[in-house]
Order: structure tokens, then sequence, then C-alpha cells
């Protein structure tokens, strides 16, 4: 925790609304219409929370997606997953109401995904933290695209509607007791998964080490061209706030 702010600006925000999207997520809606660097046909940026702390200081930044941003009405949804431990982000949002204050940095500048318009075929891997920049892209996607989507969850019961103009396929992906950073299901996925086409995009978000491993397992064993691979780490065991910023 500090009591100091960031070398950049930081923004004070206030819970418009607040809902449960399943029992271990909750979107959490503001005026995004502070944000000056924010993009909106850009889907997948993201920014620092800070949240105040329980000694009056404000906690350390921590990096969230931009899930969905209305330009005509300035209202930001932000998805938090929810740890059941004492992270401070996680902490607060679960108890936090409708008033509640805390602060946000603008976007980051080299944040967000390109919707390419002549690409067909999209593959989504991710988990739990990466689902709010999946759902941003699928919504992002023409009429005209493909989307297979493949979301590692703890189980069944965090399974979430996603929606997209595009074909959309979703495959969900259950831990069911497995240590987050130990699972390889989606590894698994990606050694076996039918890539449609060499132009096919594969955007890939979950914990640091298994994204490694299956950057690695795509571009040396199935051949994938590194210009239509983008893997970032999200989270890294042991860090409090990692962000891989490397596609």
């Amino acid at each position: 925790m500090s009591s100091q702010p960031p070398p950049y600006q930081l923004y004070p925000v206030t819970v418009k609304s607040s809902r449960w999207v399943t029992p271990h997520m909750k979107r959490i809606t503001i005026d995004g219409g502070c944000l000056s660097g924010l993009r909106t046909a850009l889907p997948a940026q993201w920014f620092k929370v800070f949240v105040p702390a329980q000694d009056g200081q404000r906690s350390g930044g921590r990096a969230y997606t931009v899930r969905r941003y209305d330009p005509a009405t300035g209202q930001l949804d932000i998805d938090f997953v929810l740890h059941g431990d004492s992270g401070p982000v996680s902490a607060w949002a679960e108890r936090v109401q409708v008033g509640g204050g805390f602060e946000i940095s603008d976007v980051h500048p080299r944040s967000g995904f390109s919707i390419e318009p002549g690409t067909e075929d999209y593959l989504l891997f991710g988990d739990e933290t990466g689902l709010p920049a999946i759902g941003a892209i699928l919504e992002a996607l023409p009429a005209s695209a493909r989307a297979q989507v493949f979301a590692e969850i703890a189980h069944a019961g965090e399974a979430q509607e996603l929606t997209s103009r595009a074909t959309l396929s979703v495959t969900w992906l259950h831990r069911d007791g497995a240590a987050t950073a130990a699972s390889m299901l989606l590894e698994a996925v990606a050694r076996s998964v039918d890539i449609p086409t060499r132009a096919t995009v594969i955007w890939v978000a979950a914990e640091s080490t298994q994204v490694a491993a299956i950057r690695r397992l795509l571009l040396k064993e199935r051949g994938v061209d590194r210009t239509m691979l983008h893997a970032t780490g999200y989270w890294k065991r042991g860090e409090a706030d990692h962000r891989d910023e490397e596609a």
C-alpha cells in the first residue's frame, strides 16, 4: 500500500451499478468519460485500478480490462474476478456498494486488440482473467467472422453468456478442483485443436507460465505464423501485479 500517487494521472470514479456475472465474477459500472485515451472501437484495452485500503491509503494498482464501453452514455463496465482471498482489489470489489469511490489510470497506450476487416477465423484461449477481454473481442467481431473460444473456469457454475455477431463456438474447460496455476487444460486444447487456416488469428490470455508454454507449442510444434499469434500472461503465480505485454 502507498499514499504516494503513481507517476501518471489518476481519475476518481464512482460505482454507478454492480451485478454478479457468475458466483466469482462481479461487473462494476462507472462513468468512463474521463479516459481520454480510450479508443471506442478497440477491444481488450486495459488500465490500472486503485482502491481505498483499510488503512486509509490507496492500494497498489492492478490491471483490469475494459469489458464494455458505451460512447453514447459514457458507461464503462469492469469485470472483477473474485478470488475469495485478501487481495486488496478483489476483496474491495466483493464488498463495494453503489456510490463507492476508487481511482483509475487512463488506458495503456499499447493495449487493445485490433480487428482486421479481412480476417475470418479466430481462436481465443483464456482463463477467468481473460474472459473480460474475450467478451469484448467477440462483441467487436463482424458477422463475417468465425470464432472459437476455449475458456478455462473453476467449474460449470462459472460459465457465462458470451455473444457475438460472428459465428461463435464456446467450449468451457472445467478445472473441478485442480489448482489454477497447475492446470494444463488450455495447453492440451492448443495441442489438438484444428486451426482452420494459416490466416487464423490466435489470441491467448491466462497465467503467464501457461501462456509461455502455449506460445512455444503453437510456434515451434504447430507452425503458427508469429504474426498471427497474440499471447499475453495476464497474471503470474506468486506475483501481485504481473502483466506481460508480449504479443
